[in-house]
């Protein structure tokens, strides 16, 4: 009844995580679109207003120009009636001039003239009434021409063009004052958060294209480089033998794999097995935990995880049988390798479930670093870590474990990912992979081990399994976190 109601509480929570989810999407999208929809409107209706202050701008500039062209008729017939007026106040203060004149030659003569002239002297009142005369025929002259620019000046005072000119200014403030509004309003949208996002973002766009560009071009450029260079170069190498007398106890053929295998632990010896792999086991057998496969190799026995190992001891001067199978990997099935004395097997720790060895040693571990050797670079596999005889090593494998010998003179192939082990005496070396495009599809390894000489066994996968697939240019950090293991032969 309690897992019935915890599942129905599980099932309820998920659902209400569901619909908490589903809530936050649409909440989250209604926001965008009302945001969005706010822009478009703040952008619409400046685009509105531009329109109207355009074609207002254009009937302004328009008027300008017709403005700009009377006031130029305007200032030429001006200058010229202005030429004409100038004349005309030449005209009536020269004449002035001559009437002044002729009234002083006047006044003079008057006041020089006595009452006997017209008895004594009567030229001298001649020429008084001539000058009289004169001077009212020329005053009467300059009053006409004063009587004509009195009548003409006032139509002086201001320029015609002046006035056009207050309505040239009229219309260039006018137009100054939509600039500044359409400015201002141009401002305010750039202000607008929503417009500087969008702005932004088109701003990062051409950078962050590339970027994508970048990470989906750069794998491919990283895997051609290793195909059409350095793999090559790694295939044209000369092949590596670990150890040269490897194969003087050459070990026998392992049994076929199979979901559990029986193990026989006798009287001096011991199993390290991992606890998950434990199916069944005598009761009375003595058991104790074994923090590493092997003391002198910490980082690597935990970095293969064979920590923690569960050594399962003979039941006194009996054997003991233990049943190992893979509880949690429904695909691995498991095998016994032996390993006489004198035989050494080059072997991933990570394919080890277990291994029987004499009671009371360490595991036979040697590691041989190959750093001078460009195959070992080209590779990525620096160090090599070689089992020793006399043991049984427990493999395990997906879909099985599988054991070949190369014949003389006909080495054999196999993929990369599926190898486990192979014998100190052989010869290893890699070839590419046939064809790029599954290679670049990751259905493909880069490198397929080819193994020769001998004699001896090298052990594979029958499936390789994901886990010990990838490598630095395969799947992200565990990618990159596979290649550091290869590299250190985990």
């Amino acid at each position: 009844m309690s897992r019935l109601l915890a599942n129905l509480l599980r099932w309820i929570l998920q659902r209400l995580g569901w619909l908490v989810v589903i809530l936050a999407l649409l909440l989250a999208g209604s926001w965008l679109a009302s945001e969005w929809r706010e822009r478009e409107r703040l952008r619409a209706e400046y685009e509105t207003q531009q329109a109207a202050v355009e074609a207002r701008r254009r009937e302004i500039e328009s008027e300008l120009r017709g403005l700009d062209a009377r006031i130029e008729r305007t200032e030429r017939a001006w200058e010229q009636a202005v030429t004409r007026f100038t004349d005309l106040e030449r005209q009536a203060r020269d004449a002035r001039l001559a009437a002044d004149d002729a009234r002083t030659r006047y006044r003079t003569l008057e006041r020089e003239s006595a009452w006997w002239d017209p008895f004594i002297a009567p030229g001298r009142i001649v020429e008084l009434e001539r000058a009289r005369v004169r001077y009212l025929t020329l005053d009467q002259v300059a009053r006409s021409w004063e009587t004509a620019r009195d009548r003409v000046a006032p139509s002086f005072r201001d320029s015609p063009a002046a006035r056009l000119q207050a309505d040239r200014a009229a219309r260039t403030g006018e137009l100054a004052a939509l600039e500044s509004l359409l400015q201002a309003q141009r401002e305010r949208l750039e202000r607008d958060p929503r417009e500087r996002l969008v702005a932004a973002v088109r701003a990062q766009f051409p950078a962050a294209l590339a970027i994508l560009a970048g990470l989906v071009l750069a794998p491919v450029l990283i895997k051609a480089l290793f195909y059409f260079v350095l793999a090559p170069i790694a295939q044209a190498l000369p092949p590596i033998r670990i150890l040269p007398d490897g194969g003087a106890a050459l070990p026998p053929p392992p049994a076929p794999s199979a979901v559990s295998v029986a193990i026989e632990v006798g009287p001096s010896e011991e199993l390290l097995v991992l606890p998950d792999f434990i199916q069944s086991s005598s009761a009375v057998a003595p058991k104790r935990t074994r923090w590493f496969l092997n003391p002198r190799l910490p980082f690597s026995s935990l970095a293969a995880g064979l920590v923690l190992l569960t050594r399962i001891g003979p039941e006194g001067a009996a054997p003991t049988r233990v049943v190992v199978s893979p509880r949690h990997e429904p695909l691995d099935e498991v095998t016994v390798l032996e390993l006489p004395a004198g035989a050494a097997m080059i072997l991933q720790p990570r394919s080890l479930a277990g291994v029987v060895k004499p009671a009371g040693t360490p595991v036979a571990i040697t590691r041989h670093w190959r750093l001078a050797s460009l195959h070992a670079w080209l590779t990525l596999q620096l160090r090599y870590l070689a089992f020793h005889g006399p043991c049984r090593l427990v493999l395990r494998g997906c879909r099985g474990v599988r054991a070949e010998q190369p014949e003389p003179g006909r080495p054999r192939l196999i993929n990369q990912s599926a190898t486990l082990g192979f014998g100190a005496g052989l010869d290893y070396r890699n070839t590419r992979c046939e064809t790029f495009v599954p290679y670049l599809r990751g259905q493909e390894d880069l490198l397929n081990d080819l193994f020769s000489g001998g004699p001896g066994w090298f052990v594979y996968e029958e499936m390789p399994a994901a886990r010990r697939r990838g490598g630095i240019t395969g799947r992200g950090l565990e990618g990159v976190a596979d290649a550091f293991l290869k590299a250190f032969g985990i």
